[in-house]
């Protein structure tokens, strides 16, 4: 005779049950995960930036073949984004790129880790050109509230490296890996240069004290925002962008700068592109300063990613989930 069960099926504690199993499935896949890349990274530290970035582009290039649904998904965002600026048969290898660029990001990681130093920073290409650099330390040591802004384009996990290295001390927004491992490694390797990241959970308040205090922020303001945004155009579509930098750099009084660090071949070497700079004593005349700074440093990311549309991230929901699901059923029918 089969023994009677103690409780019922979905009962309490078998969810407990399937909860820790889970947890430790999750935490067993992190830490082979964290495993498989430190063990990447003394590969790559051998090997020698050519190399590395060789294998990361197979890995990738592979990776991206069998994502079908990703693959779709970005050239369809790119192809409706691009439409007119590139030839139509150039987007496919256009995203494909552009997934290959944003895996290479965790080989700049690995790669930073050993070979940026205050005295090799220049020979990599992550100085900041003239006059902006100066223009930068000068604001920095007056206390002129400065923010800095990019995009998901190039490799902008180094933003706060190449800033730290040019002498700028800045509080960089960073949105936390749900692989506290992983984070703990991204957090150590970007902040090298004196950076201080600040989780995207805590950057309201941390960045009006810094603004506050005449100090620099950086963040990534490549973000469609469908309920509180300020409607605008992103690359000929329409889109909501955050009011938030236009409102700090108005109360605090702050200088806006548009930048990027642009990947240049397949190798370990960078150009840092500033593309524009409001500043405040100009915005300040505008009749709507918050509507103007968005408006002008949403043109300034175009001219950015339209430089070299294969370092953007097309796979990114840049204009919405709705609009990304919108365009791939499209583009599959």
């Amino acid at each position: 005779m089969a023994l009677a069960r103690s409780h019922p099926k979905g009962s309490p504690i078998d969810v407990a049950r399937v909860g820790i199993v889970r947890k430790w499935w999750i935490r067993t896949i992190q830490s082979l995960g964290n495993l498989h890349r430190r063990m990447l990274a003394a590969l790559f530290a051998a090997l020698g930036p050519v190399l590395a970035y060789r294998i990361t582009g197979w890995g990738a290039s592979f990776i991206y073949f069998l994502l079908e649904p990703l693959r779709t998904r970005s050239e369809a965002q790119c192809r409706i984004a691009l439409r007119d600026r590139v030839d139509t048969k150039e987007v496919p290898r256009i995203a494909r790129q552009s997934f290959i660029n944003r895996a290479r990001n965790i080989t700049d990681l690995m790669l930073a880790s050993h070979l940026l130093r205050p005295e090799t920073c220049q020979r990599y290409g992550g100085q900041i050109a003239e006059p902006f650099r100066t223009e930068l330390l000068n604001d920095q040591a007056r206390r002129q509230p400065t923010i800095l802004l990019t995009a998901y384009y190039g490799s902008f996990d180094l933003l706060p490296i190449f800033l730290g290295h040019n002498g700028i001390r800045a509080t960089v927004v960073y949105l936390p890996h749900s692989n506290q491992g992983y984070d703990e490694y991204r957090r150590r390797i970007r902040g090298q240069s004196g950076s201080q990241l600040v989780a995207v959970q805590q950057a309201a308040v941390r960045l009006a004290q810094v603004l506050n205090a005449g100090g620099t922020v950086a963040l990534i303001a490549d973000h469609h925002l469908e309920d509180r945004g300020i409607e605008t155009e992103f690359l000929g579509l329409k889109t909501k962008a955050s009011r938030s930098v236009g409102l700090l750099a108005w109360r605090y009084g702050a200088n806006v700068v548009v930048a990027a660090i642009r990947r240049i071949g397949d190798t370990f070497r960078f150009e840092v592109v500033v593309e524009e700079v409001l500043y405040y004593k100009d915005v300040a005349k505008e009749p709507d300063p918050v509507k103007f700074i968005t408006a002008r440093y949403m043109r300034a990311l175009e001219r950015l990613i339209l430089a070299d549309p294969a370092q953007y991230l097309w796979a990114y929901a840049r204009w919405g989930d709705e609009h990304a699901r919108r365009v791939t059923a499209k583009e599959i029918s």
